[in-house]
């Protein structure tokens, strides 16, 4: 097992990792959100980017108690960080945050880009695509950008996506009159708040606004999605992803896929017995 070195920052190096590596480097923060299709797309990044385990973030007690076997026969846990000798690193999420821990959860991930300087911080985020409007059918994937986003490659190509918009009903549900052409033409109001209501994003909203507070460039990206069988979702926006980091790889699936939804081969076509559950 990999031995870890003590700290003075929110971080417990590895293998002799340099934390100096992550100055002006980019930290990709897949949260915990619908269908878990931020942390599949952690898993693909990792894989396609051959990153490896640098870092333990924090000791563990924000997140569910957790420990499993690696591909490389290491203990994992729930909160580690990846990366190689490139800039980019992956912050990978195993474990649900705990109720009862939230603030620190949120304190420790904003902690971590501001005390090793990051340069920027990208969170991956899906939302609950009973939430689309029309027009949004057709835009999959959409940015979220804080006012005044400082100028930096990463954030430009994001910002070729298009911007998240919702519309929020002016008169709340419980008050709604009941269905007609007036109330179906009741007019929308548009959020502009700052991070917006994300829905299904888990504590997507809480990091963004703590990492807004750290002056470190950031921003994210979004991917509308049901729960069920969420590889295909993941691959989509692994492929948005690596395309905002400005690297061109192969996306590559790492061996723990192979039992993603159990083993062997669904009546359904799925790649497993059970794939006919997850739609």
């Amino acid at each position: 097992m990999a031995q870890a070195s003590s700290s003075s920052g929110p971080l417990y190096p590895v293998n002799g990792f340099d934390v100096a590596a992550l100055t002006g480097a980019t930290v990709v923060i897949p949260a915990v959100s619908l269908g878990n299709v931020p942390q599949l797309t952690a898993d693909l990044l990792v894989a396609s980017l051959g990153l490896r385990r640098v870092a333990f973030l924090g000791r563990g007690d924000t997140v569910a108690p957790f420990a499993g076997r690696g591909e490389d026969g290491v203990v994992t846990g729930g909160l580690e960080l990846y990366g190689n000798d490139g800039k980019v690193f992956v912050l990978m999420q195993r474990a649900p945050t705990l109720k009862s821990k939230k603030d620190a959860h949120i304190e420790l991930i904003a902690s971590l880009v501001k005390t090793y300087r990051v340069g920027l911080a990208l969170v991956l985020a899906s939302l609950d695509a009973a939430n689309q409007d029309d027009a949004q059918l057709l835009t999959p994937h959409q940015a979220v950008l804080p006012p005044g986003a400082a100028t930096n490659p990463v954030l430009e190509r994001l910002a070729h996506l298009p911007a998240l918009k919702l519309t929020l009903e002016t008169t709340p549900p419980h008050h709604a009159p009941h269905p007609s052409l007036s109330s179906l033409a009741r007019p929308r109001a548009a959020s502009t708040v700052y991070p917006p209501f994300l829905p299904g994003a888990g504590l997507t909203r809480r990091v963004l606004g703590a990492l807004a507070d750290t002056a470190v460039p950031s921003g994210a990206v979004t991917a509308w999605v049901v729960e069920g069988d969420n590889r295909g979702d993941a691959h989509a926006l692994a492929g948005v992803a690596l395309q905002i980091l400005g690297v061109e790889t192969e996306i590559v699936e790492p061996a723990s896929w192979a039992g993603l939804f159990g083993p062997g081969q669904g009546w359904s076509g799925g790649s497993s017995m059970d794939a006919e559950i997850y739609g």
